[in-house]
């Protein structure tokens, strides 16, 4: 009896102007969102290609250790096609600086002071999806009881002898094969759109996690036909129905997310960039005040009146690079980084204080944001949609994690190789062909410069050995346990919804 009340149902459905829209709907939104979402990626690509290719001839070039800061690019994440979660808030490029531990990723395109809170209902396939099966759920379910009460059928079912729970199963379950049709289509249209693109392929695991995001969808889409049925389970008029049920779409999908980051926003402080970046600037200029002061310090043991230095450039994070410079000067500068690096390495340290409060404020207030959409079952699916697509902070605050890690592994290389206090940490220059002041004087005034002294002739460092950072992603089990809290909230959902139609069906008054 209950396969018997779905399958008319199904039928019914499937000829009906609502069903046929919806289908028409997923043809026209589905296609146009994934073919952008591609394009998106594609562009993504070739700036990851060009700024891994720049990185790389700019580390194979370098010719002193103080220029051995290798810039690090995260590469795009395919199932940004599906859900693009954080990611076009925050740049891809971290460059390994020992006066500096980076807290995020260069490039903020959003303008906020929060990139994490502007994450929810992007145009990009998961939140269409959360947008159009949320709406054809309530759309078909609105109406579930009260158009057989208002019809008379339902006098004449249960005439016949057939149960409420059976004619509630079978209902319900006459809903559920009615649209799972139309999720399933939105879901091939969208591979088979990325199978036949050249620009974009998955591995194994990303698979995976596109079929468990169907699977998630599916019962996102089940709790939504449970609360449209719940809903027309209390009312006598389907005119009431589509009222309340359209009132409770707009809630669950658009204002509760806003809401959430709004109020995350007012109840979690956050210190202004401007105020951390003042003091991060005022230990910049206590350090470089130490850093004079070595200066005369070393100068006096040199006994050495000034510097006079030949060709060099200098740049951010003590980068300095000299060649043609009197050993004397030379060796007054290798002093120099020998003793004023580590303190540029503790004043980092100062600093990444400052900046982690204002970034552990962030993510407080991402945590709360993340505790107000659960009222919501559109932000608890775009929550797992982030977390399985791998664009979510946590993501991105595993891969700043690693990063800071091999900033430190790096150090350490340098410390143990006593690179700091290596001549070649500020000269490309053969150590042989470092001279005296006065016979340095003597080739100057000669005017026959030695190919050595322009260290654009000096051969790049040999970087055999040094530690190259890793890029690591999270398997699926892994994405799986920190998600499986939110899959199991909305399972119950939908089950707790489920009793409560039953009870409320079995008082249903069918007159």
């Amino acid at each position: 009896m209950i396969w018997n009340i779905a399958k008319k149902d199904f039928l019914l459905n499937l000829v009906s102007a609502r069903f046929i829209v919806g289908c028409i709907l997923c043809l026209i939104i589905i296609p146009f969102a994934v073919i952008v979402n591609l394009e998106d990626y594609k562009k993504e690509m070739e700036v990851y290609n060009i700024e891994v290719a720049t990185a790389k001839k700019e580390l194979e070039s370098t010719r002193v250790y103080s220029g051995l800061r290798p810039v690090i690019v995260r590469p795009p994440n395919p199932l940004s096609v599906f859900c693009t979660g954080i990611s076009g808030n925050l740049g891809n490029k971290v460059k390994i600086d020992f006066g500096n531990i980076s807290s995020l990723p260069d490039g903020n395109t959003t303008g906020t002071d929060n990139p994490f809170l502007n994450s929810f209902l992007s145009i990009d396939f998961t939140g269409i999806i959360s947008i159009l099966i949320s709406l054809l759920a309530l759309i078909f379910s609105y109406d579930l009881f009260t158009r057989e009460r208002e019809d008379g059928t339902m006098k004449l079912i249960f005439s016949t002898g057939t149960g409420r729970s059976k004619f509630l199963s079978g209902k319900i379950l006459g809903l559920f094969i009615t649209l799972m049709p139309v999720l399933l289509l939105c879901f091939l249209l969208s591979i088979f759109i990325i199978l036949i693109s050249p620009n974009i392929s998955l591995n194994p695991d990303q698979w995976i996690n596109v079929l468990l995001i169907f699977f998630f969808a599916l019962l996102y889409m089940a709790v939504f036909i449970m609360t449209g049925a719940f809903i027309s389970s209390k009312v006598r008029h389907s005119s009431s129905s589509i009222i309340i049920s359209l009132l409770c779409w707009i809630w669950f999908v658009f204002l509760s997310p806003v809401l959430a980051s709004h109020i995350a926003s007012g109840l979690v402080s956050v210190e202004k960039h401007d105020n951390v970046a003042y003091a991060v600037e005022e230990l910049d200029s206590e350090f470089r005040e130490k850093q004079n002061k070595m200066v005369i310090n070393i100068l006096e043991e040199l006994n050495l009146d000034g510097l006079y230095l030949g060709n060099t450039t200098m740049g951010d994070d003590g980068y300095f690079e000299t060649s043609g410079t009197a050993r004397e000067y030379m060796e007054c500068e290798r002093r120099l980084k020998e003793g004023s690096e580590p303190v540029r390495i503790d004043y980092a340290d100062k600093k990444w204080i400052i900046v982690k409060d204002r970034l552990d404020d962030l993510y407080r207030q991402k945590r709360l944001q993340r505790k107000l959409m659960l009222l919501s079952p559109t932000g608890i699916f775009e929550m797992v949609a982030e977390g399985l697509s791998r664009n979510d902070e946590v993501a991105i605050e595993d891969f700043m994690e690693d990063i800071r890690e091999y900033r430190e592994v790096l150090i350490h290389h340098f410390e143990s190789n006593s690179w700091f206090g290596d001549f070649r940490y500020i000269t490309p220059q053969p150590l042989e062909e470092i001279l005296p002041i006065k016979e340095n004087d003597l080739i100057a005034e000669s005017g026959q410069i030695p190919d050595s002294w322009y260290y654009n002739n000096c051969s790049p460092l040999d970087l055999e050995g040094v530690p190259m950072f890793s890029y690591r992603e999270a398997a699926t089990p892994e994405l799986l346990q920190q998600n499986l809290l939110l899959i199991l909230l909305l399972f119950f959902i939908s089950s707790v919804l489920y009793l409560f139609i039953t009870r409320s069906f079995r008082n249903y008054d069918i007159r």
